[in-house]
């Protein structure tokens, strides 16, 4: 599956000069959602993960499904500031 095709560019945003990355498309489908969350669980349980760690926003939204796949603990991170 190739993933580029739900996620979508939004130049200037919120500022000039940052390129925002939308993945609100790939939430939206969910054939694209559950390979992501599928291919993220593999990962972590091949390097081992007791744990799964999410920093917002993105995190929580992609962290939560993959410990509940491995039947791990969640820990959300917050970003400085």
């Amino acid at each position: 599956m190739n993933l580029k095709n739900f996620i979508k560019d939004v130049p200037n945003f919120p500022q000039e000069g940052i390129l925002f990355r939308d993945i609100t498309p790939l939430l939206r489908d969910k054939e694209a959602f559950k390979y992501v969350c599928e291919k993220l669980s593999q990962f972590a349980m091949s390097v081992g993960a007791t744990v799964i760690v999410g920093p917002e926003s993105r995190g929580f939204i992609f962290g939560c499904p993959v410990a509940t796949n491995l039947n791990l603990g969640f820990v959300p991170i917050r970003k400085p500031g």
